[in-house]
């Protein structure tokens, strides 16, 4: 699946609607030549700064305690 940088909307099963970023998240990995920054999965970003993980399927998240948000293409 293709997820865009970009800004979109997020929506929960009571209707909430919230602004979120797909972000790429970044861990070192030590090669021979050195060490280069490699891509290991996606991160949600609200627009408060709050940072959340993607879940597997790639399309959903949690804010917090029975918030699960899925994202709107």
């Amino acid at each position: 699946m293709n997820i865009s940088n970009g800004w979109m909307n997020a929506s929960a099963v009571n209707g909430d609607q919230i602004r979120v970023k797909v972000i790429p998240f970044m861990r070192q990995q030590n090669n021979q030549i050195g060490k280069t920054w490699v891509e290991v999965s996606k991160q949600i970003e609200f627009e408060s700064g709050e940072v959340f993980s993607l879940n597997l399927d790639g399309k959903s998240f949690y804010a917090g305690l029975n918030k699960l948000y899925k994202l709107i293409f």
